[in-house]
């Protein structure tokens, strides 16, 4: 009896460090931070065509966000992204929205990006490799990649004040010489 107590209690305990963690205010931005490198992907669009990472990193930096169709907090950070990738795109930025719905749902991935006025492209994850590779644990997760290939931050969930986060951890890494922040 003991012995169900105390695995009760070490479950208690991991509980509620995990229920601190995910409730604690999160930190400031570092774009000097560098979370590793970021894995090598090629998924395929809406529009039939291929897409990879390096291509998208050979114009500058990258935002790879991770998404679905039914996910409320989703349709909120996709239209944010969009203005970051409207202010930001002529100084090498590519937005990347790499969908996790399922294969019944996929009619739905374009629609749904039609309805928000997306530009960008959004990439299927049909077979959830990239979203292994990256370790999506939950939508949306927003990844800031830097043009050397590099993870500078991690963005899990969506509330209000994000885009204007990301958008300032984003700055330091566009090109001046690409054209104007505005």
């Amino acid at each position: 009896m003991a012995a169900t107590r105390s695995g009760v209690a070490r479950a208690f305990g991991v509980s509620a460090v995990l229920i601190l963690l995910t409730a604690a205010p999160r930190p400031a931005a570092a774009t000097e931070r560098d979370l590793g490198p970021a894995p090598a992907f090629s998924l395929e669009t809406v529009t039939g065509d291929r897409t990879t990472l390096g291509e998208a990193l050979a114009h500058g930096p990258v935002i790879l966000d991770f998404w679905a169709t039914w996910c409320g907090p989703c349709r909120q950070a996709l239209p944010a992204l969009q203005v970051l990738h409207e202010r930001h795109a002529s100084r090498g930025l590519t937005v990347l929205a790499v969908s996790i719905d399922e294969p019944r749902n996929r009619p739905k991935i374009g629609a749904t990006a039609r309805a928000l006025g997306l530009t960008f492209p959004i990439l299927i994850d049909a077979e959830k490799r990239a979203s292994q590779l990256y370790r999506v644990e939950a939508v949306p997760m927003t990844f800031l990649i830097d043009r050397e290939g590099r993870i500078r931050s991690l963005h899990r969930g969506y509330r209000q004040g994000d885009a204007e986060l990301l958008e300032r951890e984003l700055l330091p890494l566009l090109d001046p010489e690409a054209g104007n922040a505005e």
